[in-house]
Parts: structure tokens; C-alpha cells; sequence
């Protein structure tokens, strides 16, 4: 086992999904994002961990997420959040990949290739609400709706909309948009077409705004154990989450060095007075980011110590002190779980992510592929 490796605790994940099921009720169904490999957490081990709970659908990015997932014997719905190429639609048809769609154009082609295969394809019209990226505006719904259901080889999966401020204070903005996206699938149902899933929560709206649950909610983040920012005390203690994943190193040096010692490259780093140095087994490479140079805290041993100059592409430095109980070998976590009745906890994703100013979402995901999986669970 490298000294370096990432703990995926399954047990935590399958209790945070059944957190979002009791929340959200027996009525409304679940698509766990699987996105960019689960969000670093392994989308193949994480979908299996998921079906034992009952989650059956998950969303991806693209085509080769997707293959993963049915290459290791995922059989649930699978749904294509992203577009896809033109020459990736074959595939995507022949593996039953249900896709979001927002113009005739794109439409065309899925149906094309259903009628050469002869297959019903699944699409999902994705609507632009407010979030300004992919989907139809709202008034091409009812046409796009109805080019789908006539067509014998296309069929609607469902319809969705995304909202890009569902955890702000002012949730105007969020609510108007579900008012829109309802008056446009009520002129779909006039028309006597089916509609399928109704989805738009996001972990955000999730938790901010119940009406938005629909048919459907696509929680990402909250599902791997993060809580978006915003969300009050008591919403958390309605849908208790825990992070999943722990990010591990171990300590494979240590010196003791004299005061206004260089640490690392470019010597921004001196040490204040004799003390002890431990390297550790990671790096920038391994997805501990360069940002963190004399700013991170790594936890070892019950304690919390500076990282000591810049973050190398595969070691980096701590400043342990001179008391330290700190030996070779010794464990060192680089964010993970908190645990309340501890006086002292290693910092966690959204620590991080508040330290070198991103989101908790990057700093999972950023973990290289070259650091071990280690699953629990």
C-alpha cells in the first residue's frame, strides 16, 4: 500500500443517501451525480454502494463515464447531463443512456438513430430557466415536447431545468424559475404529452427549497458528505451528512533543524527557532494543492501542525516543533472527517477549499488518480 492513499468509507455514503431519501420521502426518487468520477471518489465503487440502498439512477458528464459505469455491470438509468457528439449518439443509443436535449437539431439526431437501430431513445428536454447554459428557452418546450412524442423511436424521459442560486438568502430568483418551468410543463400536460421525470434540485434546492423536489432530485456534494454554504443549523440536523472520503500520508522523514532554517523552494518558509521538520509522502501531484504552501494544517497524532514552505509535486514539509511525539511512519491527515466530541479534528474539504479560496467540489475531485482508492464498507 502507498504511504500516500485516499479512504472511501461506503458505510458514510450509504448512510448520507438514506439522510436524502427520509428528507426528501418515498415519492420522490434520486440521481446521484457520478460526475468526474464520482467526484474523486470512485464512481463505480460509489454506484454500488448506492444500488444497495436503492438508488437506481445516476448522472454523468459524458460518454466514457457512462461506459464505465455499464462496463462494471451498472444496470440502473444512466443520464447523460452533458451533450454529447454526434459520433458518440450510436453508442449512447445502443447502451439505452438517457440524454438531456434542448434544441430540434440535436433531437434529430438521437431519433435518426434510434430508427437505425430500432430503438426508442429516452431524452430529457433540458429548459433554460436562469442558469444560462445549455436547454431551450421556455417557450420551444411544448414544441420540442411534442417533436418527441410523436416521433415512434424517441420518447420523453423526463424534463429538467438547473438553478444557479438555490442556497442564496434571497431564493426569489430560484422560485421564479420553478414557477416557469411549471407553467410550461402544465401547457406540455394540456397537450396530452407525457412528460416523464420532472427534476431540478440540485444539493442546494434540495435542502433550501422543498417545492423544488419534483419527481426527481440531483443531489452531488451533499451525497459525498459536504453541505452547500448557506444551509442552516437546522436544515443539517434534518439531513445529517458526514464526508466520505479521508485523504491519507504518511511521514517518511524527520530532522531536527537551527532557527532561520530555508524550508522548501524559494526558502518562503524559515524556522523561527531550533525545531523538528517531518516530510511527508505528498504533494501538488497527488492533489494536495500548491495554494496550501504556509498556509495548510496537516493532522498527526491528535494535533494540528503547519505545513512549513511550498507544496513539492510529491513531498512536503510540516513544522512539528520541538515536543512533538511525531515518529516515522505516523499517519498524517490531509482533510477528513470531524468528529464533535474531539477536541482537535483534521480540517475537511470545505477547510480547505476556504483556504486557498475554491469550493469543496475541486478539492475532492482534485485528488490525482495516481493516489490508491482504498475502499471501507
Amino acid at each position: 500500500m502507498r504511504a500516500t492513499r485516499v479512504i472511501i468509507d461506503l458505510n458514510v455514503l450509504r448512510e448520507n443517501l438514506n439522510a436524502i431519501k427520509r428528507y426528501v420521502g418515498p415519492s420522490v426518487s434520486i440521481a446521484l451525480s457520478l460526475k468526474a468520477d464520482g467526484y474523486g471518489h470512485g464512481s463505480v465503487a460509489v454506484a454500488r454502494a448506492a444500488e444497495a440502498v436503492g438508488i437506481d439512477t445516476f448522472g454523468i458528464s459524458n460518454l466514457d463515464e457512462a461506459m464505465e459505469l455499464r462496463e462494471a455491470g451498472i444496470k440502473g438509468r444512466i443520464l447523460l447531463y452533458g451533450l454529447a457528439l454526434p459520433e458518440e449518439i450510436p453508442l449512447l443509443v445502443r447502451e439505452g443512456i438517457q440524454c438531456f436535449v434542448g434544441d430540434e437539431e440535436y433531437i434529430d439526431l438521437f431519433a435518426k438513430e434510434a430508427r437505425k437501430q430500432g430503438r426508442i431513445a429516452l431524452l430529457h428536454l433540458k429548459v433554460d430557466t436562469g442558469m444560462g447554459r445549455i436547454g431551450c428557452s421556455p417557450e420551444m418546450l411544448p414544441l420540442l415536447a411534442e417533436k418527441i412524442h410523436r416521433d415512434r423511436n424517441t420518447e420523453l424521459g423526463g424534463i429538467c431545468t438547473h438553478f444557479p442560486a438555490s442556497n442564496s438568502t434571497d431564493s426569489d430568483f430560484t422560485r421564479e424559475q420553478l414557477r416557469i418551468f411549471r407553467l410550461w410543463v402544465d401547457r406540455i400536460r394540456e397537450r396530452g404529452i407525457p412528460t416523464g421525470s420532472l427534476h431540478a434540485a440540485n444539493s442546494d434546492a434540495l435542502l433550501s427549497i422543498p417545492d423544488s423536489h419534483l419527481d426527481m432530485v440531483r443531489p452531488g456534494l451533499l451525497a459525498y458528505g459536504y453541505y452547500p454554504e448557506g444551509i442552516d443549523d437546522s436544515i443539517r440536523e434534518k439531513v445529517p451528512v458526514q464526508p466520505v472520503m479521508e485523504f491519507r500520508t504518511k511521514v517518511v522523514f524527520l530532522k531536527k533543524v537551527k532557527g532561520d532554517t530555508p524550508i522548501s523552494y524559494g526558502m518562503t518558509y524559515r524556522t523561527k527557532a531550533e525545531t523538528t521538520i517531518a516530510t511527508l509522502a505528498a504533494g501538488y501531484g497527488d492533489g494536495y494543492n500548491r495554494m496550501l504552501s504556509n498556509r495548510g494544517r496537516v493532522f498527526i497524532r491528535k494535533r494540528l501542525y503547519p505545513v512549513a514552505g511550498r507544496i513539492c509535486m510529491d513531498q512536503f514539509m510540516v513544522d512539528l516543533g520541538l515536543k512533538s511525539d511525531v515518529k516515522l511512519y505516523d499517519d498524517a491527515v490531509l482533510f477528513g472527517r470531524k468528529y464533535p466530541e474531539r477536541p482537535v479534528n483534521p480540517p475537511d474539504a470545505n477547510d480547505i477549499a476556504r483556504m486557498i479560496g475554491t469550493i469543496p467540489y475541486e478539492v475532492t475531485l482534485s485528488v490525482s488518480k495516481r493516489v490508491p482508492r482504498v475502499f471501507k464498507g
